[in-house]
């Protein structure tokens, strides 16, 4: 098992190598070239599955630049899932400590928000929360307990990335005259309804109102004043509406006792 393990090791290095010529220590002479071939293929098959994963921070950077990250994130990795459709986690993690930071300083939270699409767009499928699911229950909204949908994020970023993934994602691919983009931090729901992923802006109390409800563990009445707090212009009908139209919160939701209901 040791042997077996050390043939392993070595072969997982001489992938991850930077030298092109790199091969195992156990490899005979007439097989480095069939070992190259082979690394090749791995590391191309990495390169398109990264681009994939990525495909706007592969426009903003151009393709032969992306190889070179790719090649760079690649190395740098020290495990990685066995699947390649969710492959790349760690991706905006390695960009942010990577010189293009200088140039291109939202690159990573444009990589965060590619992230969150993919992960959004595979996570497990469970039944949002509707409007019709709060029937009847009017009386106990501000006591209320929610949960976030399982295929729901928030990204967070000090940059216009909506804006950014907007201009090099346009609508029905219709490209128009260069864009002009306001410097401005921006906050994404990123959630999945009706089995497609969708994207928008939260504003400073939206962003609070949606936090406080499904990471702080604060009742519907609760984080409304957190918001407001926040936010003095934070409108809470319009904005609960606009989370339940977008799927955002599970529909499995809880009551405290002693108010009429026993938790659902």
């Amino acid at each position: 098992m040791t042997e077996l393990k050390s043939f392993y090791d070595g072969f997982a290095d001489a992938l991850r190598a930077p030298e092109p010529d790199a091969v195992p220590r156990s490899f005979a002479d007439g097989y480095a070239h069939r070992f190259a071939i082979y690394r090749n293929n791995v590391h191309r098959g990495l390169y398109d599955a990264l681009g994939a994963a990525y495909p706007t921070v592969r426009k903003l950077v151009g393709d032969g630049f992306f190889d070179r990250l790719a090649q760079g994130f690649v190395q740098s990795e020290t495990a990685r899932s066995g699947s390649l459709a969710l492959y790349g986690a760690g991706f905006a993690e390695y960009l942010a400590g990577h010189p293009i930071l200088e140039s291109l300083p939202y690159l990573p939270d444009i990589a965060r928000l590619e992230r969150a699409r993919l992960e959004v767009s595979t996570s497990a499928d469970a039944k949002p929360l509707l409007a019709n699911d709060l029937a009847g229950l009017e009386d106990q909204l501000e006591t209320m307990i929610l949960g976030a949908h399982p295929a729901c994020q928030v990204i967070a970023s000090r940059h216009p990335i909506f804006a950014i993934w907007m201009a090099q994602n346009p609508v029905n691919g219709e490209q128009g005259g260069k864009t002009s983009i306001v410097q401005r931090p921006e906050t994404l729901l990123v959630t999945r309804p009706y089995m497609q992923v969708d994207m928008r802006p939260l504003t400073a109390g939206q962003d609070v109102f949606f936090t406080s409800l499904t990471q702080d563990g604060l009742d519907l009445g609760e984080a409304c004043a957190k918001a407001l707090e926040a936010d003095a212009s934070f409108d809470v009908m319009p904005s609960f509406a606009e989370f339940l139209t977008s799927g955002a919160f599970d529909a499995r939701f809880n009551i405290p006792r002693g108010n009429g209901y026993d938790d659902e």
